[in-house]
C-alpha cells in the first residue's frame, strides 16, 4: 500500500504544479502531494534500516529425532562440512516416524550446536527470531514490501543421548560398509560353526535322525547367532573409532 500512496502522491506533485490553473490550486495540490509523498519515503526508509512498526518475535518448535541413518549398531546424527570447513557443518537429521532427511540451512543468521542429555530421547530445539508487524495496520501499510517474517537469528541445538554418535555423512557411508563386510564373515563364520558341529555330532552318532539333524541345527545357528550379536556389541566402540578416524570429506 505504501508503494500505491507514494506513486498517486508522485502523480499529485506533477499534476498539482503543472495542471493546475491557479498558483493557489497548484500549491494546495502540489503541497500536499508533496508532504505524502516525503512521508511515505520516509517510512519506507524508517521500515527498511531502522524496522518501524515492527517487533522481534521469537518462536519455539522442539522435534524428536531418529537416527539420521539406519544402522544396527548405533543412532547417528550425521552432517556434511561446508566445502572444506573443518568447523562449519550443515547436519543432516530425520525427525520420528519420518522417512525423509532434513538439512539444517547453513547461513550467516543461524547457529547449530550439539549437546548431550540424559534424556534417552534425541531431540531437537530450533529457536527462530523473527521481525513480524506490530500490528494489522502496519502490515497492511507495508503490504507488498517490508520484511515481515525476516528471520533475525535461528539456533539449533541437537540434545542427543550418550548412545548417539555424530559422524559426517562420508564417515556413515564408511560405517555401512564395514558393517555389511563384518555382517558377511560373521554369517560365514556361523556356516562353518553349524556344519562342524553337526558334523562331529554326526561322527559320534552315525544313526542320528533326520529330525535330530534339523533340531541340532537350529540350536546351533541359534547359539552362533547369540554369540555373533554379543561379538558386535563389543566391536561397535572399536568400529565407531575407526569411522571417526576417516576422512570427513568425500
Amino acid at each position: 500500500m505504501i508503494l500505491i500512496i507514494l506513486g498517486l502522491s508522485l502523480i499529485g506533485f506533477i499534476v498539482g504544479f503543472l495542471a493546475m490553473p491557479s498558483h493557489r490550486l497548484q500549491w494546495l495540490v502540489g503541497g500536499l502531494s508533496l508532504i505524502v509523498m516525503v512521508t511515505a519515503a520516509t517510512l519506507m526508509i524508517g521500515n527498511d534500516t531502522w524496522h518501524w512498526g515492527m517487533r522481534q518475535r521469537t518462536t519455539t518448535q522442539t522435534i524428536t529425532l531418529q537416527s539420521s541413518a539406519a544402522n544396527p549398531y548405533a543412532s547417528l546424527l550425521l552432517y556434511t562440512p561446508v566445502r572444506h570447513a573443518k568447523t562449519e557443518k550443515v547436519y543432516v537429521y530425520r525427525a520420528q516416524g519420518q522417512a525423509k532427511l532434513h538439512h539444517a540451512a547453513a547461513r550467516l543468521t543461524t547457529t547449530n550446536r550439539v549437546t548431550r542429555t540424559t534424556s534417552p530421547t534425541a531431540k531437537l530445539v530450533s529457536q527462530q527470531r523473527r521481525w513480524t508487524y506490530q500490528n494489522q495496520f502496519w502490515r497492511w501499510l507495508f503490504s507488498w514490501t517490508g520484511h515481515h517474517n525476516q528471520l533475525v537469528k535461528e539456533t539449533n541445538t541437537y540434545a542427543l543421548p550418550s548412545s548417539w554418535q555424530i559422524l559426517s555423512v562420508t564417515q556413515a557411508k564408511w560405517l555401512a560398509k564395514r558393517a555389511k563386510q563384518l555382517e558377511a564373515e560373521s554369517k560365514t563364520a556361523t556356516a562353518k560353526a553349524v556344519t562342524s558341529q553337526v558334523k562331529a555330532a554326526k561322527m559320534a552318532n552315525p544313526q542320528m535322525t533326520k529330525a535330530a539333524t534339523t533340531t541340532l541345527v537350529k540350536k546351533v545357528e541359534a547359539t552362533a547367532k547369540k554369540q555373533a550379536a554379543k561379538q558386535a556389541q563389543t566391536a561397535l566402540p572399536k568400529l565407531l573409532k575407526q569411522a571417526q578416524q576417516q576422512s570427513i570429506y568425500d
